[in-house]
C-alpha cells in the first residue's frame, strides 16, 4: 500500500494496530517495523525477524505529551517538557521511565523506555485513533544500514510484513537522537538528526 492522506489508508493502518499485525512503515526519520506497543503477537513476530537481542524495541511511538506521562506513571519536569516541546514531533528519544503497570519483559533497562512523537501525519493519527503507542525498530537486518528509501529494504523484511505501507516522500535519513534523560543532566545514548550540543543547550534554558 502506497502512503497517501486519504481516509483509507489511515483506517488500513488502524486495523493493523488494532490486530497485531506486523507493519512496514515510513516515519520522518527511516523506515520502521513495528506494530501495537506491548502486544505479545508483535512482538514474537519481531523477535522471529529480528533474532538479535539489539532489535528487541524498548522505545515506542506516541502521539501526544499525554501519553509519556501515561506510560511513565510520572509527570515531567519543565526541563523535559521543554526539551520534548522544542523538538517533538521529530527525531528525538527521551529515554524516560516505565510505570510499573508496564510487563518488565517490555521494558528496557532498569525500568525505562525510550518515548518519541514522529513528524509523521498518518503514523500521529493512526495512534491517535486508535489510542495506542507502537513499537517501532529501523527496518533493515543486523549489519545493514536503517532504510530511507524503500527500495534499501531487504524483501526478507517487506515479506514477512502483514503490512507494507510505502512512500513517495523523502525522509531524513538519520535515526532519531537518543538522549537517558533520567538523571540530573541529560546522557546522549546515540546521536542521530539532533546534535548532542544543541540537546545540553536547549536542556540548560529548561
Amino acid at each position: 500500500m502506497t502512503e497517501a492522506t486519504n481516509e483509507e489508508c489511515v483506517e488500513r493502518m488502524c486495523r493493523g494496530i488494532r490486530d497485531g499485525e506486523l507493519m512496514l512503515f515510513p516515519t520522518d526519520t527511516v523506515y520502521g517495523l513495528g506494530g501495537s506497543a506491548f502486544s505479545r503477537k508483535v512482538l514474537d513476530k519481531l523477535v522471529k525477524l529480528k533474532p538479535e537481542r539489539s532489535a528487541k524495541p524498548t522505545a515506542i511511538l506516541i502521539d501526544s505529551m499525554i501519553r509519556l506521562s501515561q506510560y511513565s506513571g510520572e509527570v515531567p519536569g519543565p526541563k523535559l517538557v521543554h526539551l520534548c516541546e522544542t523538538y517533538w514531533p521529530g527525531p528525538l528519544t527521551v529515554v524516560w521511565h516505565a510505570a510499573p503497570t508496564i510487563p518488565v519483559e517490555f521494558q528496557g533497562a532498569n525500568r525505562s523506555l525510550g518515548y518519541r512523537i514522529p513528524n509523521h501525519e498518518l503514523i500521529v493519527e493512526a495512534m491517535r485513533r486508535t489510542e495506542r503507542a507502537l513499537w517501532a525498530t529501523s527496518a533493515n537486518l543486523p549489519g545493514r544500514p536503517a532504510p530511507k528509501l524503500f527500495s534499501e529494504i531487504d524483501p526478507i523484511i517487506a515479506d514477512a510484513c502483514d503490512l507494507v505501507i510505502k512512500t513517495k516522500h523523502l525522509l531524513l535519513g538519520r535515526s532519531s537522537t537518543v538522549v537517558d534523560v533520567r538523571g540530573k543532566l541529560p546522557e546522549i545514548v546515540r546521536e542521530g538528526a539532533i546534535s548532542g550540543d544543541d540537546i545540553q543547550k536547549i536542556w540548560k534554558k529548561g
